[in-house]
């Protein structure tokens, strides 16, 4: 018996019932080094209505037929604000205002300028009539405009008869035209930008924009009027003013007051 080896019987030996310690080596995977900040919710923007593409869509399809079809008389148009000699050339082939391009042109003109001001009003004036709201506010801002340029006109070609400045009120009415021609495709691709990217900043660019075309054009209708020797330079500035800034403050002081 002495040479059988033996261990010892462990059954009865106390044994601690408590696991023991684990030990964690280091992970190839690492969390994120991003640290939770401020959680604010954000307002959600309400999607623009069916209308607005409608128009968009409208605008860029009357451009297309009238780049297709009036693509040299585009051109002219565009090199008419910079130059007599274009303004000639431009004259020479054709009474503008009689032309389908002015029409159309026109059109896109009424349609984009309407739209950025029903932009501008619902992000930042946000004056809300009873009962007007969405599209019909939007068709109320475009009878207004068109109110507006029919009562200028008229009262330009009135003020020409009086005054017997015929040519000279033809030129004006033609600056006018040209202008409202060139800012049309303008306005209506910085609206796509404005629109769809929710930028403010576009819509001040763009407003500031056309405050540089308006003052460039009131640039062009006085050396238009420089031309009557019969008239003083003071005469025509305060004509110049009447009929271009004056409507406009009347404009910004009506909505301000509802504002």
């Amino acid at each position: 018996m002495t040479g059988i080896h033996y261990s010892v019987d462990t059954t009865l030996t106390l044994q601690s019932l408590s696991h023991p310690d684990v030990v964690y080596s280091p992970s190839l995977f690492t969390t994120h080094q991003l640290r939770p900040g401020t959680f604010s919710a954000s307002q959600q923007r309400p999607m623009q209505p069916d209308w607005i593409s409608g128009i968009l869509i409208f605008c860029f399809m009357l451009f297309a037929w009238t780049q297709v079809f009036y693509y040299n008389r585009i051109r002219q148009v565009l090199k008419a604000p910079f130059s007599k000699r274009f303004i000639n050339q431009l004259t020479r082939d054709g009474n503008l205002f009689k032309e389908r391009i002015s029409v159309s042109m026109g059109t896109i003109y009424l349609l984009t300028f309407s739209l950025l001001l029903y932009e501008f009003n619902a992000e930042f004036l946000k004056i809300t009539l009873s009962m007007v709201s969405g599209v019909t506010l939007y068709l109320a801002i475009v009878v207004f405009n068109l109110a507006l340029l029919f009562v200028k006109v008229s009262v330009v070609q009135l003020l020409g008869i009086v005054f017997k400045t015929k040519e000279t009120t033809y030129n004006y009415l033609l600056n006018l035209l040209i202008f409202a021609l060139l800012s049309g495709p303008v306005m209506l691709a910085a609206l796509v930008l404005i629109i769809y990217l929710k930028w403010p900043l576009l819509l001040h660019i763009c407003v500031i924009a056309f405050i540089f075309m308006f003052l460039f054009r009131f640039l062009r209708s006085f050396l238009i009027g420089i031309t009557l020797s019969k008239f003083s330079y003071l005469f025509l500035f305060v004509y110049l003013c009447s009929l271009e800034i004056l409507p406009l403050l009347v404009i910004m002081k009506i909505l301000l007051n509802q504002a």
